[in-house]
């Protein structure tokens, strides 16, 4: 199954997802507020611009890129319950019921090979970093494993980008309190932390005061100005 751990303002910590699950029918997380800013995709838009040489589309590379020629010996698209897979933009995406809900409920997971780019979907300043980690697995005890980059857009509005490489945002120069362009390379994926596969889990989120909301903040549907 795919899984993700995503922290806010939580460097370092872990999150109880028995609390999460609990909270999932809460109706706080279901009123389908969307983001307030534009934001761009954060991936480019085909496997050739990123790198990869093909002339597939991303969904096409999704269902040959083999997830661990050691370990698990499936497709990225593999494994998943049909219902489960959705084409979003020409990437093939999870909607990862296991981990999608509460204050993650409007997460994307976007099936990509590891060694993709990934870019800030609009400006701001980069507020959390984690990427000293390079281990992955399916149990729970892996979430403290996952390196992520969080920044903050204004308007009370952040972005989260999840499941990164080892040391990928500092390759780029970037660190905690540098301003990042939309567009702006700012790491690249990695299978790290919670999960079962190559794939960018990519959050947006506003802090929330809410006495019925117990984390603090809710993910908001993104608004992409390719749509």
């Amino acid at each position: 199954m795919l899984m993700s751990y995503f922290a806010y303002a939580n460097i370092g910590g872990t999150m109880d997802m028995e609390q999460v699950r609990s909270a999932a029918s809460n109706p706080i997380w279901f009123d389908e507020e969307t983001s307030r800013l534009i934001h761009s995709l954060p991936l480019p838009k085909s496997p050739l611009r990123a790198g990869f040489l093909t002339l597939k589309s991303w969904a096409r590379l999704a269902e040959s890129t083999i997830v661990d020629t050691k370990r698990a010996k499936y497709t990225l698209v593999e494994d998943r319950f049909e219902r489960e897979l959705y084409e979003f933009h020409g990437f093939m995406c999870d909607l990862s019921p296991e981990s999608h809900m509460a204050c993650f409920l409007h997460a994307i997971d976007f099936l990509v090979p590891d060694g993709t780019p990934v870019y800030a979907s609009q400006d701001g300043v980069i507020h959390e970093v984690v990427e000293n980690y390079k281990s992955w697995g399916i149990e729970e005890r892996h979430q403290k494993y996952m390196n992520y980059l969080t920044i903050n857009h204004g308007q009370g509005e952040f972005s989260q980008y999840c499941h990164l490489g080892q040391w990928s945002v500092t390759r780029q120069g970037l660190k905690i309190g540098h301003k990042v362009r939309q567009g702006q390379r700012i790491g690249t994926v990695r299978k790290t932390g919670w999960t079962d596969r190559d794939h960018l889990h990519y959050l947006v989120f506003r802090g929330d005061s809410d006495s019925r909301n117990p984390f603090g903040f809710k993910s908001l549907r993104p608004r992409f100005n390719c749509e």
